[in-house]
């Protein structure tokens, strides 16, 4: 008897660690890459602009495709772009499906700019808009400066995203360092 009892405090014990693990807040400056087409999120060619669509590129350490996460409450995150200081949103005034992601100035309580991070399978999540049933997926698999669009759940790979640390380096220090060896 007294084994049993250990064995389901036990159980639940391991329950509530591994419970935890997945509330931890993210925090930090990452880069955003589809589990799919091995692309990162970005303003188009790095633009500063408001509603310069956010399109899909290959993985750079740059500022541009790099992201801090400010966390709104528990696993839902307003993101700010390293280079132009925005963030992202969707296109118009209410998201619907096939509505396309541009880039906007931050503010910090709209709701059309948080973003839910949900997990999923092998360390990797899914990404909904707060308070509605779309997520982020690429409009083409695996091409550069593919637009990014909300859609409704799909199966397969291609609305998961991992995410890693980044601490992108200064573009003109590499490019000034490639002249003087070049």
């Amino acid at each position: 008897m007294m084994k049993r009892y250990f064995a389901v405090i036990m159980f639940f014990a391991v329950l509530g660690i591994s419970g935890s693990c997945l509330g931890q807040a993210i925090k930090g400056t990452y880069a955003i890459k589809n589990s799919s087409t091995g692309m990162l999120l970005r303003p188009l060619d790095a633009s500063n602009k408001n509603a310069a669509p956010l399109v899909s590129y290959s993985p750079t350490n740059w500022k541009c495709m790099t992201w801090d996460f400010r966390q709104v409450e528990d696993q839902t995150y307003s993101l700010r772009n390293l280079l132009t200081g925005k963030t992202f949103q969707p296109a118009g005034s209410e998201p619907a499906e096939g509505t396309a992601l541009q880039q906007q100035p931050l503010q910090e309580q709209a709701s059309n700019q948080q973003w839910e991070f949900i997990p999923a399978k092998d360390n990797s999540f899914l990404i909904r808009l707060k308070g509605t049933d779309l997520y982020i997926t690429p409009t083409e698999q695996g091409t550069v400066n593919s637009q990014i669009i909300l859609a409704k759940k799909k199966p397969g790979n291609l609305q998961h995203w991992t995410i890693y640390e980044q601490h992108p380096v200064m573009y003109e220090l590499i490019h000034a360092a490639d002249k003087c060896t070049g």
